[in-house]
């Protein structure tokens, strides 16, 4: 039997799953602050969707921030608000 390799933890993030977080960040402290309802991040490729969706989904829901997902055959789009 082989030896398993260690899992990093957490997974290394990678350059553009840094910018999309960045872009949540953002959209989390437009929503927080009341300079925006709600925020939608669009044009997200399905595999970056997938690798940050989760982190995305909790950085959201700490400041009590309603977090969707919206999947297509081209993306993904990412909408975080209204106030949960």
């Amino acid at each position: 039997m082989e030896p398993l390799a260690p899992i990093p933890f957490p997974p290394a993030v990678d350059a553009a799953e840094d910018m999309a977080l960045n872009e949540v960040d953002v959209a989390i402290a437009l929503v927080a602050h009341g300079a925006a309802v709600r925020v939608r991040i669009a044009g997200l490729s399905a595999a970056i969707a997938e690798a940050v969706a989760g982190i995305a989904a909790a950085r959201a829901g700490s400041v009590g921030l309603r977090f969707v997902v919206e999947r297509s055959s081209s993306g993904a789009t990412f909408t975080v608000g209204p106030r949960g």
